[in-house]
């Protein structure tokens, strides 16, 4: 009875622990998000800039994440993932992520920057064949702010405004069964939400008995999203192991309700108030669909465990059947290509502290779904990163960053040069263990 008693006690204290450490970070990223924000001119295109298919870990390694699979981690992109969990450990990883970006043009350039919560997740065992995860993480964000003007004969000068926010998360609940000895499936049903807001402004600052325009779009999207993932690894005599990874997300459509604003209005300087005189459109709570495209990864993964690990991955998603309320959204195909790797001087924990780390590099070039102006945007970075080991355990702190440009200044477009830093915990706890006397 006293045993019992005891792993009742430590499961609720480990729980209350790791509920503290989520709810810690939930408020520090919250903090961080009312002084920054996204600022990417780019978001302003179909459902935002989508984020990476990465945690700190994967990020370091260039965005590999098809084939990985560790009992030290979660790895959501991959469901199939979730059998590397031990049948007796819990798993809470969690990170944020800071972005550092100059954007330029031909004659000038600006400095943004933004940070974020990057990921939420944790992994358990529900059987040796049948483990388990859940989560929470971004899937895309839109924030910018972007200005033009020109000069119109018997107008005056004329000001162009565009501005917009929000984007879309996920939350999830994955399964991960082992089929064979090599070979196990995955399913991640995945509950996807957010609004998107989009204004356009329309002034004339040279003259006040000019009415200004305004329009204003919102919508708020939600539904049940599938991803399917498979992995097949193996070990051979020497300590070496193979894996080779596969992910499918099926086109899906998302219910989405719209709210539609044109109004035009008069500027009080003295005051600055918009004053309101005619509604030229009012459209509220309008029914419709999105339709998220599919998405196809693959991936695989060699090397000698404990020791070094080399990955290479492909993803391919079909934008161009993407569509926002019976609209095309203009978008091509995107293909993302991954390579990375790590290696830790010693195979034990024994030995110097330096000799226990984990060290990381990944290259990554990724094709986007944004052709503009005949010009296609493409994304590309190098990305470096460490697995720090927590004394006395096996959790892991997790450090990686990335220096990457996207976009050109070709044809008076927009190149963004950013620097991406992100810190993540990987925290391993042993849990279902009976007590044992001497």
């Amino acid at each position: 009875m006293d045993s019992i008693l005891y792993s009742i006690t430590t499961l609720r204290n480990r729980i209350l622990r790791n509920l503290l450490l989520a709810l810690m970070i939930l408020c520090s990223v919250s903090e961080l998000q009312a002084q920054t924000s996204n600022s990417s001119p780019y978001s302003r295109f179909g459902l935002g800039k989508i984020s990476p298919n990465n945690n700190t870990l994967m990020m370091a390694l260039g965005g590999s994440s098809s084939a990985l699979r560790s009992p030290l981690c979660v790895n959501p992109y991959n469901p199939a993932s979730y059998t590397s969990f031990d049948t007796t450990s819990f798993v809470f990883d969690a990170g944020l992520q800071a972005n550092l970006m100059t954007l330029k043009t031909n004659t000038t350039s600006f400095k943004v920057n933004d940070a974020s919560l990057a990921y939420i997740t944790m992994g358990f065992p529900l059987t040796k064949w049948w483990k388990a995860s859940v989560g929470l993480l971004p899937y895309s964000s839109i924030g910018y702010l972007i200005g033009s003007d020109s000069v119109i004969s018997q107008l005056g000068k004329v000001e162009y405004g565009y501005t917009g926010s929000g984007g879309l998360n996920k939350a999830y609940i994955g399964n991960g069964f082992k089929l064979t000895k090599h070979i196990s499936a995955g399913l991640n049903v995945a509950y996807y939400f957010g609004n998107i807001n989009h204004e356009r402004t329309l002034s004339y600052p040279d003259s006040n008995g000019y009415m200004r325009s305004r329009i204003t779009s919102s919508a708020a999207i939600k539904n049940l999203i599938f991803d399917f993932g498979l992995q097949y690894y193996t070990a051979f005599s020497n300590d070496r192991n193979f894996t080779f990874g596969l992910t499918l997300t099926p086109q899906q459509s998302m219910s989405s309700s719209s709210n539609n604003l044109a109004v035009n209005y008069f500027h009080n300087y003295s005051s600055n108030i918009d004053v309101t005189r005619d509604t030229i459109l009012f459209e509220d709570g309008t029914k419709g669909k999105v339709v998220l495209p599919m998405s196809i990864g693959t991936g695989i993964a060699f090397g000698r465990s404990t020791r070094w690990s080399t990955y290479a991955d492909v993803r391919w998603q079909q934008w161009e059947k993407y569509t926002y309320f019976g609209e095309s959204g203009n978008l091509k195909n995107s293909t993302r290509i991954s390579l990375g790797g790590q290696f830790r001087p010693s195979a034990l924990d024994v030995g110097t502290y330096w000799k226990r780390i984990n060290y990381r590099a990944g290259v990554r070039f990724e094709m986007s779904n944004l052709e503009l102006r005949n010009t296609r945007l493409n994304d590309i970075g190098v990305s470096f990163g460490a697995g720090l080991p927590m004394k006395k355990s096996r959790s892991t702190l997790n450090l990686a960053f990335e220096v990457g440009t996207f976009g050109s200044t070709n044809n008076n477009l927009i190149k963004e040069n950013y620097f991406r830093f992100s810190i993540g915990a990987a925290m391993f706890e042993k849990w279902f263990l009976k007590r044992k006397y001497d």
